[in-house]
């Protein structure tokens, strides 16, 4: 993850921000006092926020884990989604 001075960030915002959404890269903005933000494309954000939520509950991420593990063992059936 690259990482930047909040007065470089300031320099050229615009290009900064291009450069995240080109890459989907994440970077850090570091401020003088030791602080750092995050600058990343808001899906990316928003499925972080969907992973975290649906990972809380621990009887969902125990679903969840047992899901992933079935697809690696390979077992898995396509089915057809009916359309109302």
């Amino acid at each position: 993850m690259n990482a930047v001075s909040l007065d470089a960030a300031r320099g050229d915002f615009d290009g900064l921000i291009a450069r995240v959404l080109a890459d989907a890269e994440p970077i850090v903005v570091n401020t003088a006092e030791g602080d750092s933000v995050v600058l990343m494309p808001l899906d990316d954000f928003t499925s972080w926020q969907e992973t975290a939520y649906l990972l809380k509950n621990p009887a969902n991420a125990a679903h969840l884990r047992e899901s992933l593990a079935q697809i690696e063992r390979g077992q898995i059936a396509e089915r057809e989604l009916d359309e109302q």
